[in-house]
């Protein structure tokens, strides 16, 4: 009988050094598969900040460009007669020569031309040949005057005054603005795959109070990109820190979620501890 009670005895210290190093290994994987799960979240968290600061950036640059181009097209080419005919001459082969690339792939495709779609991306070019025409139209009006007969070959009235044409120039007319607005939202609309009438009518009201505000003004372009240059800076500048505070939150997170893990498995243990316990008590009595 004591034979046996040794036995058991030492069966139950046997098998509760057993559960200590079981309880040790499972902490150590615990503390290990926390470890690995923070580790795996803060490179998710990395990969979707850098995505999304990416493409922010991105946008950010490309308003800039096309702000640019805007004021080009608005304070240079579309002030001077010889700029605004190369402007227009060069929006006009881009269409043909767009029309000229549908073609060819819609025949090497072996299907028929989509008039209505091959009609929306060649007129995008001559509509904003049209803007760059208006705004150029809109800094000059040819005023008649009528003048004393100075003797030369100019049209003479019946009471002997001279009708005169003279052209005017203006800083900003609504043909302008008109002009301006057009090739604004063309500007942008460009920047968008998918158009649909509300997000048109969005970009022309947008695009409408900016150029009332623009007017083809070099100095209010040029503030509008310092601006645009502040936002972009921002923008390097606070993804990062957004980048460590998110990091910081999420490993907090899984420092709680890792305890709650530990403490869970402690009591299952120690449940199981009690259990082998009785057992091994109920196997002495035997």
């Amino acid at each position: 009988h004591e034979e046996e009670d040794g036995s058991t005895v030492g069966g139950a210290k046997s098998q509760g050094q057993g559960d200590t190093d079981d309880k040790t290994h499972t902490n150590n994987n615990n503390h290990n598969n926390n470890t690995n799960d923070t580790n795996n979240n803060n490179s998710k968290t990395d990969t979707v900040m850098s995505h999304l600061a990416s493409a922010t950036l991105a946008g950010v640059l490309q308003m800039v460009v096309r702000t640019a181009l805007m004021g080009i097209v608005s304070v240079l080419l579309s002030r001077y007669t010889i700029l605004t005919i190369l402007t227009i001459g060069m929006l006009v082969f881009l269409s043909t020569r767009i029309y000229s690339a549908l073609k060819v792939a819609a025949k090497g495709a072996g299907v028929p031309l989509n008039y209505l779609v091959g009609l929306k991306e060649v007129c995008v070019p001559l509509m904003i040949a049209g803007g760059v025409y208006c705004m150029f139209r809109g800094r000059r009006f040819v005023v008649e005057k009528e003048t004393e007969n100075g003797g030369g070959g100019e049209d003479v009235v019946g009471d002997g005054t001279v009708a005169v044409q003279e052209t005017m120039y203006h800083s900003w007319t609504w043909t302008f603005w008109l002009g301006e607005a057009l090739v604004m939202t063309l500007f942008i609309a460009n920047s968008f795959e998918k158009r649909s009438p509300g997000l048109l009518a969005l970009f022309t009201t947008i695009s409408g109070i900016f150029a009332l505000w623009l007017r083809g003004q070099f100095w209010r372009y040029a503030t509008l990109l310092g601006f645009q240059g502040v936002i972009a800076l921002l923008v390097v500048l606070a993804f990062p820190i957004m980048e460590m505070i998110l990091e910081q939150i999420v490993e907090e997170k899984m420092k709680k979620v890792g305890e709650k893990i530990r403490a869970h498995d402690a009591r299952l243990r120690e449940l199981q501890r009690k259990r082998n316990a009785a057992a091994a008590a109920a196997a002495c009595l035997d």
